[in-house]
């Protein structure tokens, strides 16, 4: 019986959300892809059969950029960092283009939080992080004259006068007017005029930081933490905390001030396959000048909420997941997640589609989580699923509409290449019916147990592509097996080259893959 899905209006060609001055590539240069977070990318996949190149990096990456000179950097977790001696190290890396083997790196100063999973690439290909003494830094690289690479760190500003002992930056992104965006732990939200500090081994302070007119920031309520990034617009920024989403604009002199608050419902506990209570996601702007902001809440049955960026009104909201436990908004396929769902993964924003992916039950390192869960573990069923809008809606019901729900069992934060239209992952489980396969061993240790539903441990891991028009697999290719490669959540990116097939760049806890054309 033939199978009707609704026909995806996608942005015109080259269409991208505006991007801040500052900002490195589009599509490489951020965690989700670009100010809008929409986890999108210029150019296209892999191709349905890539060589796959790898090296042991020592350490977690979890997130890669690629800058204006195609070099990939990361920002790591080391095992055990050398400079000073310190186990479960920051550190960022710089990776060769071809065989991804590392060419050089930088230890930082170890905060309260791992690395710095929101920083972002500037338009002078450097990483830009606060460290655990709470400074903005600029990481670079270079080549010296003898040959080898060396990177470089510069101190743009010192956060301290804003961020109390304890705390921890969790959110940088450019501002449109030169500043830069801060989100804490606890929090805190701001903006700061990079002073140009010295290089490292400087003191990299201002003469008063106290009263410094760069630094300007406000404490949101008393226990509303901020778990996820921020989304940047001209003139202000969306955040949202474990209790609710925030609009802030910006003052002429980079105060933020509070446009709007929309609070959200929240269960009394960390949904396992979430790292925190509250909204998994990072907002995601989208529609017509970016008038549109997609989240979810954080309820028995998580809902999709899409809200008007200018007062907070909803435009709809419906499941964010046609499941066995609640199947009343099952798209034409009539496929459902098994059990629970909710996703800890930023939404995806394609012309008038958003794409969610299911991650309850995933199992996060203990120390990456905030919290028991509740129940304490969970089978990870995966999922994904494909929800269009109509921009025009007015909060009646049908302003949103499911249009498949695909079975996958994603391990990886998904990114869109807007040349094809296809959705690229890491992802357990054996290949879809009639998804084109790469090479595949004809053992595949842990299979049975990732078939029961269980995440991590050992099994098969892929990578795979997914046509956003279908919900269907395109391309489904074998890399190794957890736990070495275990993907853990962690955020690749792809390097465009044209017309032909990208480059995908996504770390597992102990490696980097290099996927697609030699």
């Amino acid at each position: 019986m033939a199978t009707s899905v609704a026909v995806l209006h996608a942005p015109a060609a080259g269409a991208q959300a505006a991007s801040p001055p500052g900002l490195g590539p589009v599509g490489t240069a951020t965690v989700h892809g670009d100010a809008a977070s929409t986890d999108t990318l210029p150019g296209r996949g892999p191709g349905v059969n890539p060589a796959i190149t790898s090296s042991l990096t020592g350490a977690t990456c979890s997130t890669v950029f690629i800058g204006s000179d195609g070099m990939p950097v990361a920002l790591c977790t080391s095992y055990v960092g050398m400079n000073p001696p310190t186990p479960l190290a920051p550190t960022v890396k710089l990776f060769h283009p071809d065989t991804a083997d590392v060419l050089t790196e930088v230890q930082l100063a170890k905060g309260a939080l791992l690395g710095g999973v929101y920083g972002y690439l500037d338009d002078r290909d450097r990483v830009v992080v606060a460290d655990g003494n709470r400074r903005l830094l600029a990481v670079g690289h270079e080549r010296t004259a003898e040959g080898p690479w060396r990177m470089t760190v510069e101190v743009l500003a010192d956060l301290s006068p804003a961020v109390p002992e304890g705390d921890a930056i969790t959110g940088l992104m450019p501002a449109f007017d030169g500043r830069v965006w801060f989100a804490t732990s606890n929090g805190v939200v701001g903006t700061v005029r990079p002073a140009g500090a010295g290089p490292e081994g400087g003191d990299g302070n201002h003469d008063d930081d106290d009263n410094d007119p760069g630094l300007r920031f406000l404490a949101l309520p008393a226990g509303e933490r901020i778990t996820n990034g921020l989304t940047i617009r001209p003139g202000g920024a969306s955040v949202i905390t474990t209790r609710a989403l925030y609009e802030i604009d910006s003052e002429a002199d980079g105060t933020p001030v509070v446009r709007w608050r929309h609070g959200y419902e929240v269960e009394s506990g960390r949904k396992p396959g979430l790292l925190a209570y509250g909204s998994g996601t990072t907002p995601t702007y989208f529609g017509p000048g970016d008038g549109l902001i997609a989240i979810t809440d954080d309820s028995e049955h998580p809902a999709l909420l899409v809200l008007r960026q200018a007062d907070g009104s909803e435009v709809c909201r419906m499941p964010a997941f046609a499941t066995t436990l609640d199947p009343s908004t099952a798209a034409a396929d009539s496929v459902l997640i098994e059990g629970p769902a909710a996703t800890e993964n930023s939404i995806i924003a394609f012309g008038d589609a958003l794409v969610l992916v299911n991650t309850y039950g995933f199992e996060y390192p203990p120390f990456a989580v905030d919290g028991p869960a509740v129940p304490p573990s969970a089978p990870y069923t995966g999922g994904m699923t494909r929800i269009d809008v109509d921009v025009n809606g007015s909060g009646a019901d049908g302003a949103c509409s499911r249009a498949w729900t695909s079975l996958s069992r994603t391990a990886s934060l998904p990114k869109l290449t807007t040349g094809d239209g296809q959705i690229h992952a890491m992802a357990y489980g054996p290949a879809a019916a009639g998804a084109p396969l790469g090479s595949l061993p004809d053992v595949l240790p842990g299979q049975e147990l990732l078939d029961l539903g269980l995440a991590q441990k050992v099994g098969p891991v892929f990578a795979t592509s997914t046509d956003v028009e279908t919900g269907r697999e395109v391309m489904r290719t074998f890399v190794g097996h957890a736990p070495l490669d275990e993907p853990m959540e962690l955020t690749g990116t792809l390097a465009a080259r044209g017309d032909a097939p990208g480059v995908m760049w996504q770390p597992t806890l102990t490696r980097m893959l290099r996927i697609g054309p030699a």
